[in-house]
């Protein structure tokens, strides 16, 4: 699949957590959908640290701390 690689993995993680999140913090009813707000900041904190271990299998610790490499110009 092209279409569905790490990167990608993470753009849609970001946006589970900036919905989850934000939606708790501003105080949205969670329980229409079988959540407490603190069960919902449990999985965005989850989540993020999916994305922590991602990048750890795929760029390995040292990688996790270099600087990126240079953007293509197009």
């Amino acid at each position: 699949m092209k279409w569905l690689n790490t990167n990608a993995l993470h753009n849609y993680l970001n946006a589970a957590i900036a919905l989850v999140a934000g939606g708790a913090l501003a105080g949205f009813d969670w329980t229409l959908f079988g959540l407490s707000n603190e069960a919902a900041l449990k999985v965005t904190g989850s989540l993020a640290l999916a994305k922590i271990l991602i990048n750890a299998v795929r760029d390995g610790p040292t990688g996790m701390v270099a600087p990126p490499p240079p953007a293509e110009e197009k």
